[in-house]
């Protein structure tokens, strides 16, 4: 068994760097597993990043104090048994759960299938713990990296340059008929390349990975202003993160509009905060009105589209439903 070609992947730049993100990824949905009585729908995108579309299409189905205490009963023993009745109640395939036990305990279980997906490197290992010692792997999130890298190799041109093109959409900038003839070509890739360009995807952007996946894309009106103020912040960071994260649980939003009051300018105390909203003030779908209820609102009514804020607009005549609460955006 030769495993040269491992390390030839190891030392390369962009393995690092993939390497690097795997590990925040799955640190990150570990804390957030090993909480579970902090758990939300927001946060179990986290989670759903590391278990698949298995656990995504099956876990939501079901009410999350669900999920909450079948986590709770397994970190309380992590039995075999415990993790059966979870995979019993969600009827989840079995590679799941193994990445449910890796997640939870990533220093003691190697993540789903590893043995299957080390094959396109040539090598199979039948004891987990000797790919730790023959890799010199700190832990399984390494083997997960691994496992989840694309080598430079067998990505051809094309694939390379439609995940650049998936990349560049811009939710504020994009014209709606190229994200359509994106996603379609995006629809016709066989099985692997498809494959490929979501494990790739899943570690830059889960917003983009979300918006090629999913079939459910909503237009959609932020409140700037307000997203700006929230926990009377005054800054446009949050507003910044919100359009990296412009999904819930049943919906992916694009296009996107944001809508700020004429003095926004001067809410924003820092020099760097009226920088990026000079610059984001140049992308197409970016308006400033005072005052802004007003055109958010007409918007909504004339496009269809979804609405965020915190605002209740109750001097306005729209439908209730399409009104969405900032918090359902915020991770943390």
């Amino acid at each position: 068994m030769s495993i040269q070609r491992i390390f030839n992947v190891i030392s390369e730049k962009d393995y690092k760097e993939h390497s690097q993100k795997t590990r925040k990824i799955v640190e990150k949905a570990n804390a957030i597993l090993r909480k579970p009585r902090e758990l939300n729908e927001r946060k179990m995108f986290w989670i759903y990043r590391v278990l698949g579309k298995d656990a995504e299409l099956k876990i939501p189905k079901k009410h999350i104090n669900d999920f909450q205490f079948l986590i709770m009963h397994i970190l309380k023993k992590p039995k075999e048994n415990r993790f059966n009745d979870l995979k019993s109640y969600y009827k989840l395939k079995e590679e799941t759960i193994e990445n449910l036990k890796f997640l939870l305990f990533p220093d003691k279980f190697p993540p789903g299938s590893y043995n299957e997906k080390l094959k396109k490197y040539g090598v199979e290992f039948y004891n987990p713990q000797v790919i730790l010692k023959r890799l010199d792997f700190k832990d399984f999130i390494d083997l997960y990296a691994l496992i989840t890298y694309i080598p430079l190799d067998v990505k051809t041109p094309f694939v390379q340059d439609l995940i650049d093109e998936i990349l560049s959409i811009d939710p504020l900038d994009t014209k709606i008929s190229l994200y359509k003839k994106i996603k379609e070509i995006f629809k016709s890739l066989g099985s692997y390349e498809k494959q490929m360009v979501e494990l790739h995807l899943k570690n830059v952007s889960y917003y983009h990975y979300r918006l090629m996946s999913k079939g459910s894309i909503k237009g959609v009106i932020i409140d700037g202003s307000n997203v700006v103020r929230y926990n009377d912040q005054e800054s446009i960071v949050r507003l910044v993160d919100l359009l990296d994260n412009l999904y819930i649980e049943n919906m992916t939003f694009f296009p996107a509009i944001i809508v700020f009051d004429k003095n926004i300018e001067y809410v924003l105390k820092s020099e760097d905060d009226k920088d990026i909203l000079k610059k984001m003030s140049e992308k197409k779908r970016i308006y400033f009105e005072s005052p802004a209820d007003e055109l958010i609102v007409h918007f909504s009514n004339k496009l269809g589209y979804y609405m965020i804020s915190q605002d209740k607009y109750n001097e306005y005549q729209f439908d209730k439903d399409k009104l969405l609460e900032l918090r359902r955006f915020i991770d943390e």
